[in-house]
């Protein structure tokens, strides 16, 4: 799945994804099949996105295919909150736009933040700042930053 991991906090629930150096979307798509699968039975959970070494530019394209997916995805209906930790501008503006085309299919709320903790506490979630952050580090220290 290249630069592309997940784990779920069920005491939490709580999906964390988190996208590393340059991700295909081929790779994306197998990930969120992969959570789609593993997560069936769960009924409601919120969704932090971790972009903030992520290396893609913006690709309009790329945002609608993601579009597409979320809007044909059952996975969707259970989401209740998307927080989106970016680093760079070009990771906001990429946000926003696939927040602006997902709107138009699914009434999520979705933010975007620069730091975790805002996003967790937007999140509603208690889950302890620092566990979040070593799964985060667990997972950028599997990438092979290219």
């Amino acid at each position: 799945m290249g630069n592309s991991y997940y784990n779920y906090v069920e005491e939490h629930k709580l999906l964390i994804e988190c996208f590393c150096g340059e991700t295909k979307i081929e790779d994306v798509f197998e990930l969120k099949n992969k959570i789609e699968a593993n997560l069936s039975q769960v009924p409601k959970f919120s969704v932090l996105v971790d972009i903030q070494e992520n290396t893609d530019k913006p690709f309009h394209k790329m945002n609608d295919a993601f579009i597409e997916f979320y809007s044909k995805s059952e996975l969707t209906l259970k989401i209740n909150r998307i927080a989106v930790v970016t680093d760079t501008p070009s990771q906001v503006v990429n946000t926003i736009l696939f927040i602006d085309g997902l709107k138009e299919v699914f009434d999520i709320p979705i933010r975007v933040f620069s730091s975790l903790e805002p996003a967790i506490n937007w999140l509603h979630s208690d889950v302890s700042i620092d566990k979040i952050k070593l799964m985060l580090e667990g997972f950028k220290n599997t990438t092979v930053l290219k």
